[in-house]
């Protein structure tokens, strides 16, 4: 029990050590503050989880190269496996390296397996050590309260984020569904409007309706949407891209008539 105890506290350390990385090289570029990981907390499960594979299972390695190769072996193949997972649980993907040298699937990549590696040796030479040595010099009675309550902490934002986020694919669904019709009903009626309407005019007026006025998309979701620059879905991406254009730009080109403003609601 205190083993599984200490690799847990190992484990959350980890994952707030690969927001912080996330954040940084995701930030940077963008040139804004992106709240990285599907948790709402500041930290990273596959970090944590990535970290513990590599410490449990290489440690014993001295030979830092070997090290660096095992370790991006490891880490990569857990990449691989969350990516493909949560693209069959949630229907998106959440990550994207096809534009990437050596990609695999989109999943993985040269550039990432290096990044990984060179974590690794860090971990299991420099980082951990030291680590190690500062928890295990904890009483007992806080190592048992300090994993408690974090393993608490985890699980609270586990089950409000997968609540949140579970009906999202639904909604993508509802508005890719009045988008087309929305569409189909403006170029019926296109003789009878005064003012030529383009498709795009009409996409940002029902996205506006759908996600402005509604509040349709929760604030979880928003979330989402911002961290993960390259979500896509693999069913309704029109819609899910309707939605990333209108949350970053917070506005919408409401050039439509009233008339197909008032079918828009009617339709409601």
């Amino acid at each position: 029990m205190f083993w599984l105890k200490t690799h847990f506290i190992w484990f959350t350390l980890y994952a707030v050590i690969g927001w912080v990385w996330e954040v940084v090289i995701c930030s940077i570029p963008a040139k804004r503050f992106i709240n990285r990981g599907f948790l709402n907390g500041p930290y990273c499960p596959i970090y944590g989880t990535g970290a513990i594979i590599v410490i449990v299972s290489l440690s014993g390695i001295a030979n830092p190269v070997l090290l660096f190769f095992i370790g991006a072996i490891l880490t990569c193949t857990l990449e691989y496996i969350t990516s493909w997972a949560m693209e069959k649980l949630f229907h998106a993907k959440w990550w994207d390296y096809s534009d990437k040298f050596l990609n695999i699937n989109g999943r993985v990549c040269l550039l990432g397996a290096v990044a990984f590696g060179a974590l690794s040796v860090v971990t299991v030479k420099l980082l951990h050590p030291v680590m190690a040595m500062l928890t295990l010099k904890l009483p007992d009675l806080a190592i048992s309260i300090i994993s408690l309550s974090l393993f608490a902490l985890l699980l609270t934002d586990t089950v409000y984020t997968l609540t949140s986020f579970s009906d999202f694919n639904a909604k993508l669904h509802e508005l890719n569904e009045r988008l087309n019709n929305a569409l189909s009903l403006a170029n019926g009626q296109r003789k009878a409007i005064s003012e030529k309407i383009h498709s795009n005019e009409i996409y940002m007026r029902i996205t506006e309706l759908y996600v402005g006025r509604h509040k349709r998309i929760n604030s979880q979701e928003r979330r989402l949407i911002k961290a993960f620059p390259k979500l896509r879905s693999t069913r309704y991406n029109d819609a899910l891209d309707r939605i990333r254009q209108h949350i970053f730009t917070k506005s919408a080109n409401g050039n439509a008539s009233d008339r197909i403003d008032a079918n828009i609601n009617s339709d409601e």
